[in-house]
């Protein structure tokens, strides 16, 4: 397309698109951010999509508040859990202190972490094109990606990596795109690199690694790595990092590295599985040297579908241009972020598993790029143009309204309530649909955006009668009533789960044990349990009252499910597969 050309930094071209094709918008950063944090907030404060690992911090965070060890984290049976750096129980640990133990408390700080990462996308795409406009675009397209919504309302370390990564990102393309050698620049890249470290483990160090070898490549000269050594701020995390490492080594011994070293690398590297059948017994199936030839193509789809509507639009973009270098951010920073893109593809296609979430820290990069192909691809006549897009879009949510009003409207509760939120859905589709298309008040994109996350609050208060309250809570409710005195220890025979969500809903003061199965030696030295209503059986006539702790649904077969539907029987329905657990106290 064309345009002119601006000098950002040493050798930085910017192409900078007519004003007439540029995407204009009121909206600011903080107004996006505040956007995402409220539609992620009913996610974040329940735990309508929780995630088995979310048990691992949320048990290690106790651990360390009940017993005062910061060090190694722990699990809820006491044992060392050395496969993850501690940051992430560390956050959520402060989280408990600060606002007590809790489910919002638990994702506090990991939903903070995705907000800080919108506001550094802003200003890495910002610093890259010198366009407010693509800031903002950049922002709205991360912000509506499935998987960093989800990474940022669960207490896992991912949202914490990406943030990490992403601030680390940003300090070197600084000192190498724009050979910009000031503090900020070296503390930004390496005190990221040292949060990432803390957060999940060796990406941090890679991360530091490919900036130096991509530096090398980009001069031919060693000296270009000197260039990027800045004492104080390696020293600082090289202190850090490693008095952390030697304190864990100092107690545990190297057993302990050997745990966190499978975990990070040997056994993840299915692909040579062959190397270490005799120490892992992997299954010969995992072990095929071809195996990465379909892990990485399967990866990059993994990218292009996590990414959509928007990479259909530059896909397409892509084949009528064919030019790959084209938008506006310098040529230079999309090497360095494509390279570290098929740097990540590369070493996870090692591995057994293809997962949504391995490529999140590239995320946010991969986020400013598209943003930057999507305003060169603005003035373009394109099948799959945003404008279109976000027709079918809001299509799509006047139909998931109906839907939701139709689902709850079976409930037995008041229909006023869902007649107002599905009036409000209705008025926040037609508002969007009018502003972008009509009335100019905000981009398409920014409209298809916000349009993805009023999907997922859509979502939540369609769900929300069947998967709230969540049977965790129900059975802290009944603990809490039934319980005269201090608390006392409870038994769980049953998911592991279900177990750590207990805890946390139940809060540091009280001991929550787990069991797979009903086991009379173990129950002997309790007065409290939990179980199945098929175990609850075992316990009467024994000297044991048995009550309701909680109800959850079950899962109605399709045809069960759509014929509910049809005739205003889905109570019904659900109740037919609903599931009890029993609390069972010593008479």
């Amino acid at each position: 397309m064309p345009g002119t050309t601006e000098k950002s930094g040493v050798d930085a071209a910017i192409s900078v698109l007519p004003a007439g094709h540029r995407m204009k918008s009121r909206l600011k950063i903080g107004h996006l951010i505040l956007m995402f944090a409220l539609a992620a907030l009913p996610f974040a404060a329940t735990f309508a999509l929780y995630y088995p690992d979310e048990r691992h911090y949320t048990d290690g965070a106790l651990m360390m508040l009940k017993y005062g060890d910061w060090l190694v984290p722990k699990t809820a049976d006491g044992e060392p859990r050395f496969q993850k750096p501690p940051l992430a129980y560390w956050s959520a640990a402060v989280s408990y202190l600060t606002f007590g133990v809790g489910v919002l408390a638990s994702r506090l700080p990991f939903l903070l972490a995705g907000c800080g990462t919108l506001w550094l996308t802003y200003r890495l795409a910002r610093r890259l094109t010198g366009s407010v406009e693509t800031a903002l675009l950049a922002a709205v397209v991360l912000l509506s990606h499935p998987q960093f919504f989800l990474c940022s309302i669960r207490t896992m370390p991912d949202s914490l990596l990406v943030f990490f990564i992403t601030l680390s990102a940003y300090g070197f393309l600084r000192l190498i795109v724009f050979e910009e050698f000031v503090a900020g620049a070296f503390w930004a890249a390496y005190g990221g690199a040292l949060g990432a470290a803390l957060s999940k483990g060796l990406l941090g160090i890679a991360v530091i690694l490919f900036a130096w070898g991509f530096a090398l490549w980009k001069e031919h000269d060693r000296r270009a790595i000197k260039r990027l050594i800045h004492l104080p701020s390696l020293a600082a995390s090289l202190v850090l990092a490693g008095g952390l490492l030697g304190g864990v080594l100092w107690r545990y011994g190297l057993p302990a590295l050997g745990v966190f070293f499978d975990d990070q690398v040997t056994g993840n590297i299915h692909a040579f599985g062959g190397l270490f059948d005799r120490l892992h017994h992997w299954p010969p199936v995992q072990n095929h040297w071809w195996s990465p030839l379909w892990r990485a193509p399967a990866f990059t789809l993994v990218l292009i579908v996590n990414f959509l509507p928007w990479s259909a639009t530059v896909l397409e973009w892509f084949v009528r241009n064919k030019n790959f270098t084209a938008g506006n951010v310098p040529s230079l920073a999309q090497k360095f972020i494509l390279a570290w893109t098929a740097l990540l593809i590369g070493g996870f296609a090692l591995g057994v598993n293809v997962s949504l979430r391995y490529l999140l820290p590239v995320t946010p990069l991969l986020a400013v790029l598209l943003a930057g192909w999507l305003q060169s691809a603005a003035g373009v006549r394109l099948t799959f143009s945003i404008r279109w897009i976000l027709k079918i879009v809001l299509a799509m949510l006047t139909l998931a309204v109906m839907a939701e009003f139709f689902v709850n409207s079976q409930q037995m509760l008041s229909a006023v309530p869902f007649v107002l939120v599905s009036g409000l859905f209705l008025s926040g589709v037609a508002a969007l649909g009018w502003g972008a298309l009509r009335r100019k008040s905000f981009s398409a994109a920014e409209a298809l955006g916000l349009a993805i996350l009023l999907g997922w609050i859509i979502f939540f208060t369609t769900a929300m009668p069947i998967l709230l309250p969540d049977s965790a809570r129900q059975i802290a409710v009944t603990l809490r009533r039934t319980q005269a005195g201090p608390a006392q220890p409870v038994l769980l025979v049953g998911d592991v789960k279900l177990a750590s969500r207990v805890r946390v809903q139940l809060g540091k003061e009280w001991t929550v044990a787990q069991v797979n199965k009903l086991n009379p030696a173990v129950v002997a030295g309790y007065t409290r349990i939990l179980v199945s209503e098929k175990e609850a059986g075992k316990l009467i006539g024994r000297g044991w009252a048995v009550q309701t702790a909680a109800v959850t649904f079950g899962a109605p077969t399709r045809e069960e499910l759509w014929g509910a539907l049809k005739f205003g029987r889905l109570p019904e329905a659900l109740a037919h597969h609903a599931q009890k657990i029993c609390l069972a106290t010593h008479e």
